[in-house]
């Protein structure tokens, strides 16, 4: 499409592609006039008369035409990105709280714990008929680096995306990338006729890299260097978990990530509400 502005020569329209404009101080004289009547430089042009002006079209960058590409670099030069929302903790820290306090509950009592387990955790042949199992999981640990891993990540992006989305959506998406999580594990272990016991924040924390890949993927709300540190995360977080043994839930990791993408990709922009 032809820049309406400069109609296509890709000049600015008030110097004409010159490079500079007449003074508005001194109307292009160079000379002011004090009120005694005497005659001085005026200041701002320095006497010449003349401003500066960039001699290419503001609107189009000088090239004539408007393109598509340079339609998304202005909306993305105006639209908020991912370092400039303010952190909120609320809801990550209530959840942190209640996994650390469940943590120690099941601990320093072993009554507890052991109940804890047996009417929280995701067993896989029970969640049709005790559903609630599919997000009460979250809260458990299996031990204290299970524990440690999983809040580490969620206390450094849970609040950066509670920013950005605002409380209610954050909120929301936490829930469904645990429950994503919990019923990929329930329906993939009982596929391969396994009936696992399993608990853990992680599939949630997967669930954040997913919003954040799918927001970067749909809005670009991030650069590349954020990118490149959410990988850097991605990866840590990963082999950590890969480490520490044979009890890993991949399927609740696969459920989570996946939920968490499929929520940032089809929901509107984060702004911040």
């Amino acid at each position: 499409m032809q820049c309406p502005r400069c109609e296509g020569t890709g000049q600015c329209s008030e110097c004409q592609g010159q490079g500079f404009v007449s003074c508005v101080s001194c109307e292009g004289s160079g000379q002011r006039t004090s009120s005694r009547g005497a005659s001085y430089p005026c200041r701002n042009c320095k006497g010449t008369g003349k401003a500066e002006c960039a001699p290419q079209c503001a609107s189009c960058e000088g090239s004539g035409e408007i393109t598509d590409a340079l339609q998304r670099k202005v909306r993305d030069k105006y639209d908020p990105k991912f370092d400039q929302t303010l952190p909120r903790t609320a809801v990550t820290f209530a959840v942190a709280f209640a996994c650390i306090v469940l943590y120690c509950l099941g601990e320093f009592n072993p009554a507890a714990g052991t109940w804890l387990e047996a009417n929280l955790s995701n067993i896989s042949n029970l969640w049709s008929s005790q559903p609630w199992r599919l997000l009460s999981y979250s809260l458990l640990h299996g031990g204290f680096i299970h524990l440690a891993c999983n809040l580490s990540a969620l206390l450094r992006y849970g609040p950066v995306l509670e920013g950005h989305y605002g409380t209610r959506r954050y909120t929301l998406a936490l829930v469904l990338c645990a429950l994503g999580g919990g019923l990929a594990s329930a329906l993939g272990h009982l596929a391969a006729s396994q009936n696992v016991v399993s608990v853990g924040m992680s599939g949630a924390v997967l669930g954040l890299f997913g919003m954040l890949f799918g927001a970067y993927q749909r809005y670009r709300i991030f650069d590349a260097q954020q990118l490149k540190e959410l990988l850097t995360w991605l990866v840590l977080f990963s082999g950590v978990t890969l480490a520490w043994g044979g009890n890993v839930d991949n399927w609740c990791h696969l459920g989570g990530f996946v939920a968490g993408f499929a929520y940032s990709w089809f929901t509107r922009r984060p702004s911040g509400r």
